[in-house]
């Protein structure tokens, strides 16, 4: 079967959907089981939640993400713990440019989680929010997002999100978002009819109830259509479950069969671990004993590997685990649920650390209950000493800047790449009898943004290199980025030194990069030039980052100068790069001129009374003023796309409008869409006309 294109192929979210699984067609069940198999395939795992939102915002299997329709990327909230459940789509701070993904998977990573599985009794079952004996340890969920949901590499350089893992504050080694716990961490429904309202109204589910339909109705179709893909993931012959989750089935057996890392062998050791009971000869062994074992920590234990683990490999790892241990319970235990050694393992806690198992022995009065319906008997067992909550935060310290305008050393400079790896920021030469202090407080300020606490206010060592001041040890805010202006101010003989950014009057779309605050343009060509290994560019790196580069950003190269500066020493033949030059220039991102040469061969641009000249190669960064914040996208089911250069009726534009403000949303259609009219499969529809 051929895959499901959104807006071109019939919508998959119909009026059936909504009425239950047994109001489908044969061929319905057919379409969605194939679109959910093959998404799983893709993605690896994938949630009831987020096969809701392929099937409704409509996920592109051979584009490799959402294409539009009603996601809209202004609509999207931040990402806070009350507003990510899995399936959220989400806008996360994240330095210069926010970062948009969609939630694929949660759980609880609450610090009391040990570092090789074993976990205190309490933990299990625990309700979210619960810090436990230590009040100061704040519970944390792990969240992992596709930043790659609207194509790969639409919002994000895979550059950039490994910057972020190896800053560790952002996302974690794992490239995992660690969040504090959330009441309800899996409210989806409440997520769509709040905070994601303006997304479900402009999808197709208006658009298939009646017209006194209120926000009720629309509820309760949300939860409808989720029972209704519960049921058919539950049904698919291709995929395994675990809990809401859903994995190719091949996947599993896959994992089984390899002899790797986390394949069958670190498998069945896991499991024995799990299930292994006390040495019945030890003389003092109590005569009940009772094991927590987080299933994640124990996974990442045994990793040598980061990659094995990183974004949703690591929650394929857990739920392929997790099922090969409920595996094994089913086929080695008794009716009474025990094991020959007459141990009872059973999931006691489906959301911490990926899933807490319990191993008794001997059972206890609970062998008999379904081992994979957890029961919290780890918190109910450790009633009733957990504190409610922590103590209040004592008040913040004042603020002690000075700012004595007749009295201080001010300067503004730019951030260099290097500086921000190396953690370091050159100093002016100051007057003549002022000296700084070995130990500095450093106080930064990202204007329009909150700084995290360690970013804002830190202590930085002030050493002399080669008769040159420098600043060591800065943590630099994520949200600068290289070529940013920072003004730096020292009250004189003061022990603290202040620096902020400034906000630009009107942001600027910067080579595809929407810039916020004031930078120098040369900077930004030189420590921003591409860093692939394919030709263009390289030869975009030599012209930006080797050649000229003028105040306001231009850079420009010796067309004889490319081939030394791009070759090895041994090919330095320049017709080797013709191609892709030639492909650069057609293209624009490159131009040739001529510049002036001076006597002592310095570079004249533009061409003035200069000797002599020589052919150059022109690079010029690309600014522009946005007029839309980032761009949007549309997406299928009730929206079709229109040939070029066509657009809707005004009769579907009003009908669109019409629908949308029913639920208080008034929304038009997006350009170069039109709306299909609500429809069963088989009923003809209306013709279209465009304008």
């Amino acid at each position: 079967m051929k895959p499901w294109h959104p807006y071109v192929d019939d919508p998959l979210f119909t009026a059936e959907l909504i009425l239950g699984h047994d109001a489908l067609a044969a061929d319905q069940v057919q379409r969605l089981t194939a679109f959910l198999e093959a998404l799983a395939a893709h993605r690896g795992v994938i949630h009831t939640a987020t096969a809701f939102n392929a099937v409704y915002f409509g996920y592109d299997l051979e584009y490799g993400g959402y294409v539009g329709g009603p996601i809209d990327f202004d609509d999207f909230p931040g990402v806070e713990p009350a507003m990510a459940p899995v399936g959220a789509l989400v806008k996360l701070d994240a330095g210069s440019a926010p970062l948009y993904g969609e939630v694929l998977y949660k759980e609880g990573a609450h610090p009391a989680l040990r570092a090789d599985g074993e976990t205190p009794d309490w933990l299990s079952g625990a309700p979210p929010g619960t810090a436990g004996p230590d009040p100061a340890a704040a519970p944390m969920d792990r969240l992992i997002l596709d930043f790659d949901a609207f194509g790969p590499g639409v919002t994000v350089a895979c550059e950039r999100l490994d910057r972020l893992r190896h800053r560790g504050r952002v996302l974690d080694q794992f490239g995992h978002l660690i969040l504090p716990s959330a009441p309800d961490h899996d409210d989806f429904v409440r997520y769509l009819t709040g905070p994601a309202r303006r997304s479900l109204i402009r999808g197709p589910l208006p658009l298939l109830l009646s017209h006194d339909a209120d926000d009720a109705d629309l509820e309760a179709g949300v939860r409808s259509a989720l029972q209704t893909l519960d049921k058919i993931l539950q049904l698919a012959p291709g995929l395994r479950r675990w809990q809401r989750y859903a994995f190719p089935r091949a996947a599993l057996a896959a994992r089984l069969a390899d002899g790797g890392e986390l394949g069958g062998g670190d498998i069945r050791s896991i499991v024995s671990g799990l299930t292994q009971t006390p040495d019945r000869r030890r003389r003092f062994q109590p005569t009940k004993v009772i094991s927590y074992t987080a299933i994640g920590s124990r996974i990442a234990s045994i990793v040598r590997t980061r990659t094995t683990l990183t974004g949703m490999a690591y929650a394929a790892a857990v739920c392929h685990i997790n099922t090969a241990v409920a595996d094994v319970i089913r086929g080695e235990t008794d009716e009474r649920g025990l094991f020959p050694s007459g141990g009872h393992l059973r999931l006691d806690d489906s959301f911490q650390g990926g899933g807490i198992w319990r191993m008794s022995f001997p059972g206890g009065t609970h062998a008999t209950i379904d081992p994979l319906r957890p029961l919290g008997l780890g918190w109910i067992g450790s009633l009733p000493p957990i504190p409610e909550q922590e103590p209040p935060l004592a008040e913040p310290v004042p603020d002690e800047r000075l700012t004595i305008s007749d009295s201080q050393v001010s300067w503004t400079v730019p951030v260099r790449l290097w500086q921000l790896r190396e953690q370091v920021m050159p100093l002016p030469r100051l007057p003549e009898g002022e000296r700084l202090p070995a130990l500095l407080r450093l106080r930064l300020n990202h204007d329009g943004h909150q700084l995290e606490p360690e970013e804002s206010d830190q202590n930085v060592l002030v050493v002399c290199d080669r008769d040159e001041l420098r600043l060591t040890g800065i943590c630099w805010p994520l949200e600068y980025f290289p070529g940013i202006l920072l003004t730096f101010w020292w009250p004189r003989g003061a022990p603290t030194l202040n620096g902020t950014s400034t906000r630009l009057d009107v942001p600027r779309l910067v080579n595809g990069e929407l810039l916020s605050h004031r930078y120098d343009p040369a900077i930004v060509t030189r420590d921003r030039a591409p860093s692939g290994a394919g030709l263009k560019e390289r030869i975009l790196r030599a012209v930006r980052h080797t050649g000229l580069v003028r105040p306001d950003g231009t850079a420009l190269l010796p067309e004889r100068a490319l081939a030394p500066t791009v070759l090895e020493p041994s090919e330095t033949d320049h017709a080797l790069l013709a191609p892709a030059l030639e492909s650069l220039i057609a293209e624009g991102e490159l131009s040739r001129a001529n510049a002036g040469l001076t006597s002592d061969g310095q570079l004249v641009f533009p061409v003035g009374a200069e000797p002599s000249k020589i052919g150059v190669l022109l690079w010029r960064p690309a600014i522009s003023t946005p007029t839309v914040r980032l761009g949007t996208y549309d997406v299928q089911s009730f929206l079709r796309r229109l040939p070029a250069g066509t657009q809707a009726s005004e009769a579907k534009q009003a009908e669109y409008r019409e629908l949308s403000e029913r639920f208080g949303v008034g929304s038009e259609l997006p350009p170069g869409f039109t709306l299909v009219s609500a429809h069963t499969r088989g009923v003809a529809r209306g013709e279209e006309k465009h304008s």
